[in-house]
């Protein structure tokens, strides 16, 4: 199957968003653009979207899914950061978001079990993608996403429109069409739990670019390996 092909395949058109928010909000699973990856896009409350985005990529559910939200403050509305490291938090989110770049949080009593395996931290992100960004309007909260591809059928590359449509197009819901944004690797991510800060994954957004972001704080980052 291929794009041209996929009936499903929609441009980022208003409608069309609104159309997949809606899908969304009632459970639904569609395929949306990142900052890196195409994107299986869901509702992060309900389980059975989470399930079935599980299924799609024929993996076990024992990974937690990532919480994008709209507005890079929001990271404080689902979590539970220590005082001592709020500071730092907010210097890594306002020089990164919106971008590819991924925060790892205490959480809060707002993140369900589901979406996070149980575990007592979540995966936060802020893309700046527009046609996210709108979607995410349209759906009125934030959303789970997880790269729309077949476990272990992607490793080393991006997901792009192509290869989503071929792995996964026809069982998903809706396919928004759209493209990475000038990114070369997945979304860096962080781990700022507790100290010292630890880069789980490194992408466009470097060790040094952290560093600098912390400035005066950059002592609570572990050293480049």
């Amino acid at each position: 199957m291929t794009v041209d092909t996929y009936a499903n395949v929609a441009a980022p058109t208003d409608e069309n968003l609104r159309t997949a928010g809606d899908l969304v909000r009632n459970g639904g699973v569609v395929v949306a653009p990142s900052d890196t990856n195409l994107a299986l896009t869901l509702d992060p409350w309900n389980r059975a979207a989470v399930e079935r985005a599980f299924a799609i990529k024929r993996r076990p559910p024992t990974s937690p899914l990532t919480l994008f939200v709209r507005h890079p403050q929001e990271w404080e509305e689902y979590t539970e950061v220590p005082a001592e490291l709020r500071e730092a938090v907010r210097r890594l989110t306002d020089a990164f978001w919106p971008g590819p770049f991924n925060i790892v949080l205490p959480r809060n009593h707002r993140i369900p079990d589901h979406l996070v395996c149980g575990g007592p931290t979540v995966a936060l992100g802020c893309l700046s993608n527009p046609t996210i960004q709108r979607l995410i309007e349209f759906t009125g909260k934030p959303v789970a996403m997880t790269s729309a591809n077949l476990s272990g059928q992607a490793d080393g590359v991006l997901v792009d429109l192509d290869l989503a449509v071929r792995q996964i197009g026809d069982a998903v819901d809706m396919v928004i069409r759209g493209e990475k944004q000038g990114t070369t690797a997945s979304s860096t991510i962080v781990t700022a739990a507790k100290t010292p800060f630890e880069v789980l994954r490194l992408g466009d957004i470097t060790h040094a670019h952290i560093k600098d972001a912390l400035g005066d704080l950059a002592h609570l980052l572990e050293d480049a390996s």
